[in-house]
C-alpha cells in the first residue's frame, strides 16, 4: 500500500497536464486530492493557458466547494490557485455567491420601487 501510495504521489508531481489531473477533482480520495490540488497549486501560476482551461472546464469551482481546514497545507495550496486570479473570478465560483447576487438585485428592486420620481414643474416656471 506504502508503495503505490508513493508511486501515485510521484506521477502526480510529474503531471503538468491540467487535463489529466482535473478528473481526479471529481473522483479522488481526500487523501489524495490534496495532492492533486498541490500539483494545480504548481502548474497553474506559470501557465495561462491551463487556468483559462482549468476556469472553463469547472476546475475552479470545484476547488472553491472543497472542504478545508483554515490552516492546512490543503488551504495554502487552494490560496494558491486563487492568487493565479482576479478576485471577481475567485468569488464568482465560490460557493453561495449567487445567493449574494440574488439579494443584491432584490435590495437594489427595493430601493426602486421606494424611489418617488420628481413632480413634473409646470410650464412657465
Amino acid at each position: 500500500m506504502f508503495q503505490s501510495k508513493k508511486a501515485l504521489k510521484n506521477s502526480l508531481q510529474k503531471c503538468t497536464l491540467i487535463q489529466a489531473l482535473e478528473p481526479l477533482l471529481y473522483d479522488a480520495p481526500s487523501n489524495i486530492l490534496k495532492h492533486v490540488v498541490c500539483q494545480f497549486s504548481k502548474v497553474l501560476p506559470h501557465d495561462s493557458k491551463a487556468r483559462r482551461l482549468f476556469v472553463t472546464s469547472g476546475g475552479m469551482k470545484k476547488v472553491q466547494e472543497i472542504d478545508k481546514e483554515p490552516g492546512s497545507a490543503l488551504q495554502e495550496h487552494i490560496n494558491t490557485i486563487n492568487n493565479c486570479f482576479p478576485e471577481e473570478i475567485v468569488r464568482y465560483y465560490s460557493p453561495g455567491y449567487s445567493e449574494i447576487l440574488l439579494q443584491r438585485l432584490e435590495v437594489n428592486q427595493e430601493e426602486e420601487s421606494l424611489h418617488i420620481p420628481p413632480s413634473p414643474q409646470p410650464e412657465g416656471q
